[in-house]
């Protein structure tokens, strides 16, 4: 599992003070990037979709974390629950409410989360949930690269 387990194998040594310098420090990546975010789609009441893809394989070459959310776009007013992945393991789960403004247009600030740091190359998935069913959200994600 491309967890942070990673941090022992790499080139130079690192200690806790080490890794916090770096993730302060580090630039912010947005994916995707110079363009449209990615469409989630919901299921069932409270049900997850299908997985949908929103860093590919080999995307992100060094290691890297995920800090913020950002919803772009929803089908609808609702309750939400967004689950993230590495591949097909969980690794952070958010709830939050959409109230739809101009359109299909979000007004919510980032939402703020925290992954484990994961392995260059990770591909990350989502899947969405929500309290009507059957709704979709469009996001995109931003994070810190080691």
């Amino acid at each position: 599992m491309p967890l942070a387990t990673h941090v022992a194998s790499r080139q130079r040594n690192h200690d806790k003070l080490d890794i916090l310098d770096e993730h302060i420090h580090s630039s912010v990546f947005v994916r995707p990037t110079l363009a449209a975010g990615k469409l989630v789609e919901g299921a069932g009441v409270w049900t997850p979709g299908a997985f949908k893809e929103i860093i590919a394989v080999n995307d992100i070459g060094s290691d890297f974390d995920i800090h913020w959310i950002n919803i772009e776009g929803a089908t609808a007013d609702d309750i939400f629950e967004l689950i993230l992945y590495v591949e097909t393991t969980e690794i952070t789960r958010e709830r939050f409410t959409i109230t739809l403004t101009a359109g299909n247009r979000v007004t919510l600030p980032p939402l703020s989360t925290q992954t484990p740091i994961l392995q260059a190359n990770s591909q990350v998935q989502a899947k969405v949930a929500s309290a009507a069913g059957n709704q979709d959200v469009t996001i995109s994600l931003e994070g810190h690269m080691y």
